[in-house]
């Protein structure tokens, strides 16, 4: 296993992170949500993200679940699952773990 992937992988550290503002309009806006993902597993683990992407076609609607594909700068890689919390398009990050 790589070895920077414990610190990407803090999943007790990003447990319950909310994103805010990822919504646009009838769909999940993928840019504003890669960019959160990114800078929130950068806060919360200290290690640099490399690209975040998630899909393009998730509608807006609460209990929606996606995953985010996430790939560390030292090139590790972690899924990120996501649920939509709110109608405005509010986030909350389950888990990071390893594909």
């Amino acid at each position: 296993m790589p070895r920077h992937l414990p610190s990407i992988l803090a999943v007790p550290l990003l447990s319950g992170l909310i994103l805010t503002g990822c919504g646009a309009g009838d769909t999940i806006d993928p840019n504003k949500t890669e960019l959160a993902v990114r800078y929130d597993i950068e806060e919360a683990t200290g290690e640099k993200v490399k690209s975040v992407t998630c899909p393009s076609d998730v509608p807006v609607s609460i209990g929606t679940r996606f995953v985010c594909q996430v790939e560390a700068v030292s090139g590790d890689e972690a899924v990120a699952e996501l649920e939509i919390t709110t109608e405005k398009g509010d986030l909350r990050m389950y888990s990071l773990t390893a594909p």
